[in-house]
């Protein structure tokens, strides 16, 4: 059975004792802790090939567990989002526990791109979009569901696909306007949006220029966004 270094005993699974002393010693302590299943054979080994699937995925089998990623990470180091942890996340998805992997659905897509995991990755993994595309196969899988973060990707895809130029202000407003009121995310973006408009450096806005030729180009990404299984803009 693989090791899993996390939630192997859940609360859950101890066997209620009334407390046991024994010339004075408790004995009814977690040394005597018994795991309900020693035998786990729900595994998707089939998780790790769509993962490679996707563009940036193919180097999830490079990983040898060193750690790098996670102890150089932003999320986990300094902002201590302790739950982030891309090498636990890459070991989930090479041998497929996908139950395990469900638990941290809400973590996942919070990798802010800094990229230091990929610098320092000894092994050469694509550790950003390793994590992001186990996330992907998540959401199609129907095991985790939408979040800010694959909303926004849909939004920025859909924007840039209209014309082939980037509408800064129409992507900003457009994503803080389908975010939910009560979403934190809404807020967020909202206040982010004023501070780069007040700033100067939102560059393009509802007129800008259609790239040169678009319309053949985009015939073009479309099929290979088809092929990528990626929805686009039409």
């Amino acid at each position: 059975m693989p090791i899993h270094e996390k939630n192997l005993i859940e609360k859950e699974d101890l066997l209620e004792k009334e407390k046991a002393v024994v010339d004075g010693v408790d004995v009814s302590g977690r040394w005597n802790t018994f795991i309900r299943e020693r035998l786990l054979s729900d595994y998707h080994e089939d998780f790790v090939e769509e993962v490679k699937s996707l563009p940036g995925g193919r180097t999830v089998t490079n990983c040898w567990q060193c750690g790098t990623c996670t102890s150089g990470c932003c999320l986990h180091t300094d902002y201590g989002l302790r739950e982030f942890n891309p090498r636990y996340f890459i070991y989930l998805a090479q041998i497929g526990n996908v139950d395990e992997l469900k638990k941290y659905g809400d973590v996942i897509w919070r990798c802010i791109s800094c990229n230091k995991c990929v610098e320092r990755c000894p092994k050469g993994v694509k550790v950003e979009e390793v994590v992001h595309n186990i996330d992907e196969v998540l959401r199609r899988r129907g095991v985790t569901e939408d979040t800010p973060g694959s909303r926004w990707d849909r939004t920025y895809l859909d924007n840039i696909m209209a014309t082939g130029v980037l509408d800064e202000l129409g992507l900003t407003l457009k994503y803080v306007r389908a975010e939910k009121p009560e979403d934190f995310t809404r807020g967020f973006m909202a206040r982010m949006a004023v501070k780069i408009i007040r700033n100067g450096n939102i560059r393009t806005g509802p007129i800008r220029r259609r790239t040169r030729g678009w319309k053949k180009m985009k015939k073009v990404a479309e099929d290979i966004l088809e092929r990528d299984g990626y929805a686009s803009a039409k």
